[in-house]
């Protein structure tokens, strides 16, 4: 992040704002108060909600929620984690500011803003919010940039982070790849080929670095024929190009040992069951077994 944001939610929920927390919070059940339904967090981190809830439990909840009155009761404007921690914590009520007249439009920007404010959201959670307020605010990039203190460039950049597959998507949200891998990732045409890609990131442990110049390397052409003769042995020049055919198909190390009058082994290795599992449905998928 290049820097905070500039708009809080006093900013963005205008004058009113003032005003309202002049009047001071009030106390409201817990029971009566609902997720914003605009809400682009989907992980609330374990640990770091353990951490507010002792907190809690110790201090009480030092800065007040703010909700706006709805059909069932109230909706959060912001302050979702400290309500999942009240809870936990055994509360039955909690300090709220409560806003009237905040529409649909404005819930949606505050519950972005507020959580990049005070707990940054994962690179997937932030992407979809971006698209969001592009979609549902209507507008542009440059506008949503604006709303958040950021660059264009890095709206944009996340924006891309959804043209990839489920699968990557995942890992990003979980941190086992970073934007950076993710973006030489996206130099990548198929969908396939970015997942086998992922895989061996995670496993080989690869840089940003390392997958930007892999990936930029066509390749290795693979001969037409093999060389006629006693097949050469392990490292020979064909033997290398069809070794790596086979890892880009499937996307894990594989060795060829290859013994004169060309008989010998083909090794693939796997790390885990999950991988073991998507190596044989690779070669062998269920619907094409008789």
């Amino acid at each position: 992040m290049e820097k905070r944001l500039g708009r809080g939610l006093g900013a963005l929920l205008g004058a009113s704002a003032a005003v309202e927390e002049q009047k001071g919070p009030q106390r409201i059940p817990l029971e009566r108060i609902r997720p914003n339904p605009y809400q682009p967090r989907r992980n609330f981190g374990p640990e770091a909600l353990e951490e507010l809830t002792s907190s809690i439990r110790q201090h009480g909840v030092l800065q007040p929620i703010a909700v706006r009155p709805s059909q069932e009761g109230f909706e959060i404007i912001a302050g979702e984690r400290r309500v999942r921690a009240s809870k936990l914590a055994g509360l039955t009520s909690i300090p709220a500011v409560l806003h009237d007249g905040i529409s649909d439009r404005q819930m949606l920007e505050l519950a972005l803003v507020e959580n990049v404010q005070r707990q940054d959201l994962d690179a997937i959670e932030r992407a979809i919010g971006f698209q969001r307020m592009q979609r549902e605010l209507e507008l542009t990039q440059e506008e949503v940039a604006d709303r958040v203190g950021l660059k264009r460039s890095t709206v944009a950049n996340h924006l891309r982070l959804l043209e990839l597959s489920p699968v990557v998507q995942e890992a990003i949200a979980k941190g086992l790849i970073t934007m950076g891998h993710a973006k030489a990732l996206l130099g990548l045409e198929k969908p396939g080929e970015r997942e086998r890609w992922l895989s061996r990131i995670v496993r080989d442990e690869l840089s940003v670095r390392q997958v930007e110049q892999l990936v930029r390397v066509a390749p290795k052409a693979v001969p037409a024929s093999l060389p006629r003769g006693d097949g050469g042995g392990t490292g020979a020049a064909w033997i290398t190009a069809l070794e790596q055919r086979l890892r880009e198909s499937t996307g894990t190390k594989v060795e060829i040992r290859n013994a004169p009058g060309f008989s010998g082994q083909i090794v693939l290795s796997y790390f885990g069951r999950q991988e073991l599992e998507r190596i044989i449905d690779q070669l062998a998928p269920k619907s094409e077994l008789r």
